[in-house]
């Protein structure tokens, strides 16, 4: 008898949005340096971001 194991959906649209910023990120550190007000702006939604998605990844656990 096999158990039927629940596997949660990715928030493919957070982790894209993700990949996204990331690169972004990367691109404005190389060109302004880490004291552009857009990195710096960036890098926070970013943050935010990641934090939502480990979040999700928590509630899944639980």
């Amino acid at each position: 008898m096999k158990a039927d194991v629940s596997v949660p959906l990715e928030n493919v649209n957070l982790l894209m949005q993700i990949a996204h910023l990331k690169t972004k990120v990367t691109q404005l550190y190389n060109q302004n340096g880490p004291g552009s007000p857009d990195y710096i702006s960036l890098s926070i939604k970013l943050n935010l971001l990641i934090n939502e998605y480990i979040d999700e990844k928590i509630v899944d656990l639980m």
